[in-house]
């Protein structure tokens, strides 16, 4: 009985050591499992960012052309709404609505209320372009100029979810620029 009392010791090294090595082992797998994750989901959330952020500005260049054509701005290519125009517009409209729904998955509640705010902005856009709301080139500078913000916005808070160290300050920038005459609407 001597024997096996002088050897308890060793045999709760190893089963110690052995458990020690198997909690160990699970843990960094378990943490290499979050991390695969994690990239995996920051890959998804990052196109989803991407491709939400270029419909909204394909929208919005397209609302613009529609504006600088019923003279609410100035754009160097006016748009005329013909059916085909706005089937287009209705198409890049309802891309840019799908992709909102990725987002509603993917993104924390800070970017999603970015996203509900860029939206409602690009809509505003919409109805003046379009004539469903009355406006003026003063109000279609107005719902620009917050749609613009509403974007930068968005892209603030894209960014801090990704974890993306700010490497600059986006400043909302004048529009038109000042390089570019201003066209007065009465003007030929």
């Amino acid at each position: 009985m001597g024997g096996i009392v002088d050897q308890l010791p060793t045999l709760l090294g190893v089963v110690v050591g052995g458990l020690m090595s198997y909690v160990v082992g699970a843990l960094t797998e378990r943490s290499r499992w979050r991390r695969q994750q994690e990239t995996r989901w920051d890959g998804q959330l990052l196109q989803a960012y991407s491709d939400y952020g270029h419909a909204v500005k394909e929208c919005a260049t397209r609302y613009q052309r529609f504006a600088a054509h019923r003279g609410l701005t100035d754009h160097p290519a006016p748009l005329e709404p013909t059916d085909a125009e706005l089937e287009q517009a209705a198409t890049v409209e309802g891309r840019r609505a799908t992709m909102v729904e990725a987002l509603s998955l993917l993104t924390d509640a800070a970017t999603a209320e970015a996203v509900r705010k860029l939206n409602r902005c690009v809509w505003h856009l919409e109805w003046l372009a379009r004539g469903q709301l009355a406006g003026d080139p003063a109000s279609w500078a107005q719902a620009f100029s917050d749609y613009r913000a509403a974007r930068v916005e968005f892209y603030r808070h894209a960014r801090r979810s990704l974890r993306i160290a700010e490497i600059g300050t986006l400043r909302e920038m004048p529009w038109p620029p000042p390089w570019r005459p201003v066209r007065n609407p009465s003007d030929p």
